[in-house]
């Protein structure tokens, strides 16, 4: 709608008034004589229209034989404009500039975004279809977006299909990643389930073979917890794939010391912005250390893209080569964030049922009971 409106301003039109007659013989023959008419309204008995610049021309006739009186009320568009203010040449230059201005810049790349990813990280898709050229600012072909979607696959082994989608100024790179094929049961071999570390039975659950043990008992790492041995009522015995699930309460512990890392004072730190144009990068200011770096990017947003216009600021650092002395206070925190890490770790696959940490020096051990999974399977090997 916005292109049909654009071309008719640019054209030029002219919106009318008719009077008296019969309106509706009137737009009759308007349409037999192919005069395009659009905004038709009926204001206060009065036939209000806007038509083209070459059919405001030709309505004369159509307007007598319908005993219509036609009045233009208002002339749009540029060859209007521009009559107007044609002893105004700095208006015209600036419009012409601008539209040479946009012309140019749709030839570039203004956005670039993901769509499809769940594990890869948006980011890490950019930076490596940035290597191949996709990048804002730049001029691309179809057999550069090709080439780019295919190099990616091959070097990004979690993407399965890429393809890099142009509208326009914005380009969209759709991404489709593996899926991992489930591990397939293998039943076949006799195997024991054993305790992978020392605890207390909580449960014992049986799929395949004989308990060795029950609950409120304790195990050592490497005790039988269900047999792959099968008793028949012949007396005569046989090998089975056991397998269950044993549940038992697990001692977790681990001393943490702030002396095992190693701090360097910064020095010869600097800040440098930069202004980020369509692919140009304007830096105000020397160029920042390269020992530590890091760069933060604020782009000017527009229906939920970015545009490729905004601020680029770059922090760099050196370090000196002496360690660093550190405060106790700090030495402690970082003792704490250590144990709090290891917390994190054993979230992943045990439930914590209680835990305490005790300072120790310049250690903090940390202590918990953990109910987990302690069974594994462990296979029997029989010679022929």
């Amino acid at each position: 709608m916005f292109i049909i409106e654009f071309i008719r301003w640019l054209f030029g039109y002219i919106n009318f008034s008719a009077s008296g007659g019969f309106p509706d013989r009137f737009i009759n023959l308007c349409t037999k004589d192919g005069i395009l008419l659009w905004n038709i309204k009926n204001v206060g008995g009065n036939l209000t229209a806007s038509t083209t610049v070459s059919g405001y021309l030709n309505i004369r006739n159509c307007a007598k034989k319908s005993g219509m009186k036609v009045r233009a009320i208002q002339k749009k568009g540029l060859i209007f404009f521009l009559k107007a203010h044609k002893k105004r040449i700095g208006i015209l230059i600036g419009l012409s500039v601008c539209v040479l201005i946009f012309i140019f810049l749709s030839q570039f790349v203004w956005s670039v975004s993901v769509v499809g990813n769940d594990v890869l990280e948006t980011d890490f898709i950019l930076s490596t279809f940035e290597d191949y050229g996709i990048k804002v600012g730049s001029r691309v072909t179809k057999e550069q977006l090709r080439d780019a979607a295919e190099k990616a696959v091959v070097e990004i082994p979690k993407l399965s299909w890429a393809t890099v989608n142009q509208k326009g100024t914005v380009l969209v790179i759709e991404v489709r990643e593996k899926v991992e094929a489930p591990q397939m049961y293998d039943n076949s071999k006799p195997t024991n389930v054993v305790a992978k570390e020392d605890g207390l039975i909580l449960s014992v659950d049986i799929l395949y073979g004989n308990s060795e043990t029950k609950v409120g008992s304790a195990v050592t790492k490497g005790d039988l917890l269900i047999s792959g041995v099968a008793n028949h009522p012949d007396g005569s015995q046989s090998l089975i794939h056991a397998d269950g699930h044993v549940r038992a309460l697990v001692k977790k512990k681990k001393a943490s010391n702030s002396n095992s890392f190693s701090f360097y004072n910064p020095e010869n730190e600097s800040v440098r912005k930069s202004l980020f144009f369509f692919g140009i990068k304007i830096p105000f200011g020397k160029n920042v250390p390269q020992s530590f770096y890091t760069e933060h990017k604020s782009f000017i947003e527009s229906d939920k893209s970015l545009l490729p216009l905004g601020i680029i600021t770059e922090y760099g650092a050196s370090f000196s080569d002496g360690k660093s002395e550190i405060s106790e206070q700090m030495q402690n925190k970082i003792s704490l964030y250590t144990n709090a890490l290891y917390i994190r770790e054993l979230l992943d696959y045990c439930e914590i049922k209680s835990s305490q940490t005790e300072k120790n020096g310049q250690e903090y051990d940390f202590c918990a009971e953990c109910e987990q999974e302690i069974g594994i399977l462990q296979e029997i090997y029989v010679e022929n």
